[in-house]
């Protein structure tokens, strides 16, 4: 039997699903992931409005201060040291 085309008709919990989703591989996590997140609408997703203003103010203090960010060269470059 492929295991990619198992076909469930048994109504399941939230609770359930993730026990069935924690028996799956690394990688198959990985893809079901993917899944999920190719699936979401991003109008969907509820940002809490203190994350807004957090981003908000650190663009802010980047535009006041420039000299104190990276670049993403710097910062792939200190990520692979």
């Amino acid at each position: 039997m492929n295991r990619y085309n198992i076909q469930l008709n048994v109504p399941l919990s939230f609770t359930q699903l993730v026990d069935v989703a924690r028996q799956l591989s690394p990688m198959e996590k990985i893809r079901l992931g993917s899944v999920l997140w190719e699936e979401t609408d991003e109008n969907e997703i509820d940002i809490p409005e203190a994350h807004k203003q957090e981003v908000r103010n650190r663009i802010i203090e980047m535009e006041k201060n420039p000299e104190i960010c990276l670049s993403w060269e710097e910062i792939e470059t200190k990520i692979r040291l």
